[in-house]
């Protein structure tokens, strides 16, 4: 498992110590043949179990043990058979942890088949992020038009894609009469040449849009 303070702690540094003494203690009594050791602000541990349920049940202890008086956040990788299945173990504790560390997340401990989908979308947003040329499409000529003309279309996109459709739920989520979120909704239809009758143009839309922040916003590559 890999364990990590909350990074936007005051003292990061005595948060992780603090941390990781309290999992060494914990591990000492429970599986006095656990192994830890912190690497890079985050503390990690082997525990001589063959079932992933158990550490599971270990980690539920731990954090009910600390509270919530030091925010941690844990990853739990896959059980390692083999010495040489360990790397793969801790990347995959690594790639959780990188998950719940993200501003969407709330959990506090997860293994990667949990968040394995959450942790692609950040993978993904990784890859757009190094290309040297964004994709084009409905979001980004929204986005031109919003910024061209102080217009909330890509907002209201946003809202109606969240509710599913649902026009009065939506126009009440920004505050605005429902007449007037069908009229945003046809002229924003216009401007991105987007066909939400289209449900591979709906999910193409849905993800530039969790993908693809606007500029000034975190997203999903830095989370």
């Amino acid at each position: 498992m890999a364990v990590s303070g909350d990074s936007s702690a005051p003292d990061r540094m005595a948060a992780g110590n603090r941390v990781s003494g309290a999992l060494a203690l914990h591990l000492a009594a429970v599986h006095p043949r656990t192994a830890t050791a912190s690497l890079g602000g985050v503390t990690y541990a082997i525990l001589p179990t063959a079932s992933g349920e158990s550490a599971l049940r270990v980690t539920e202890e731990f954090l009910a043990r600390i509270g919530t008086r030091v925010p941690v956040v844990i990853g739990i990788g896959r059980v390692a058979a083999r010495p040489v299945d360990l790397p793969r173990s801790r990347n995959d504790a690594d790639r959780a942890l990188r998950v719940l560390r993200g501003e969407r997340s709330r959990a506090r401990f997860a293994r990667l088949p949990d968040v394995y989908v959450s942790y692609l979308l950040m993978d993904l947003a990784d890859r757009m992020a190094a290309e040297d040329e964004l994709p084009d499409g409905p979001i980004v000529r929204l986005r031109a038009y919003d910024a061209e003309h102080n217009t909330p279309l890509t907002e209201t996109l946003a809202a109606w894609l969240a509710t599913f459709g649902d026009v009065i739920a939506a126009s009440a989520a920004m505050h605005v009469h429902p007449n007037t979120f069908r009229y945003r909704l046809k002229r924003l239809m216009e401007v991105a040449d987007l066909d939400l009758t289209d449900p591979e143009a709906r999910f193409e839309a849905m993800l530039q849009l969790r993908l693809m922040p606007p500029a000034g916003q975190p997203g999903t590559p830095g989370s």
